[in-house]
């Protein structure tokens, strides 16, 4: 790895540490862009996407841009009160929707990921979103009005990820698409306090995907993708489920789960059909998957069976 690659790395790993740890806002945004300008560079250093993941980095630098500019105008008008505290929370919030990829904010999701290799593809779905939702933790904590709109647009983003998914041919817009229908999983999660939990599994699953696709593994990337639906024998089954208790057991109504639990299910129909796509062209190639590919994909499904079982 060159020098450069190397301080730009550096950035994108301590920035979203800088915002988690800070007690300013003010240094919680520094960190948020500290993050975003160093995974820029690393976003571009794929040569074999080149001329795509050009066009998809200078999508994604315009709408962050534009997110940062909301944030700090919600920032300013929030902690020196220049406004009414609704208008400031608004601002903010929406401009966390924008970085996050949250409806209504959701649309450059597949059409960045579309033109991404695997690798920054993770980089951009899962590193760079712990600042954003760190922040939106912060402003639930302190506007509980938030709450219930934030499960409004969480569960409206889950059902809209889905809808979208429906309509893509590309498998790496499918996955911005997916990755869409999990932040609205994510906010709900926000809001009770399981987000880091769901959050943390859909890395792993999005990871080992990640992984699959770089070995080429044709038979690994079908169960790599049952993986990120949710199903009960694997790993994300974890997350969806310890949210989904959450809710039972608060007094929230049961009407702000039928849009999330109507999105995971249109979203299976786009993974059972991208996993039979993957799964048929694992079969008719050359079979050469290695022992501990095997080993790793049954300790990722025994997993959510362990659960199950334990809890």
């Amino acid at each position: 790895m060159s020098s450069g690659n190397l301080l730009f790395l550096m950035g994108r790993i301590l920035g979203p540490l800088v915002s988690i740890s800070s007690s300013n806002w003010v240094i919680c945004w520094v960190g948020l862009e500290l993050s975003f300008l160093g995974a820029i560079p690393l976003l571009l250093s794929d040569s074999s996407f080149m001329s795509l993941s050009k066009e998809s980095v200078v999508k994604y630098f315009c709408i962050q841009a534009l997110g940062s500019g909301f944030l700090m105008l919600g920032g300013v008008l929030f902690f020196m009160g220049l406004s009414s505290y609704w208008v400031s929370d608004s601002i903010l919030v929406l401009s966390l929707f924008m970085k996050l990829g949250v409806f209504p904010m959701h649309f450059w999701v597949p059409s960045v990921t579309a033109g991404l290799n695997w690798m920054p593809m993770f980089i951009l779905l899962g590193w760079q979103k712990i600042p954003p939702f760190a922040l939106l933790i912060n402003i639930l904590e302190n506007s509980y009005w938030m709450h219930s709109i934030l499960l409004v647009f969480g569960g409206i983003s889950a059902m809209a990820g889905a809808i979208t998914g429906l309509n893509q041919t590309s498998f790496r817009a499918m996955l911005g698409s997916s990755s869409i229908t999990h932040t609205g999983w994510g906010c709900i999660g926000a809001v009770f306090g399981n987000l880091w939990v769901y959050f943390s599994l859909y890395c792993v699953s999005f990871g080992v995907l990640m992984m699959f696709c770089l070995m080429s593994e044709n038979l690994m990337v079908s169960f790599g993708i049952l993986g990120l639906s949710g199903l009960p024998p694997f790993m994300m089954f974890i997350g969806k489920w310890s949210i989904l208790k959450s809710i039972i057991f608060s007094n929230i109504s049961f009407l702000f789960l039928i849009l999330p639990l109507s999105g995971a299910l249109l979203s299976l129909f786009f993974y059972l059909k991208f996993f039979y796509s993957f799964y048929l062209s694992s079969i008719s190639s050359t079979m050469n998957t290695k022992y501990s590919v095997f080993c790793s994909l049954i300790l990722f499904s025994l997993s959510g069976v362990l659960f199950i079982l334990l809890f």
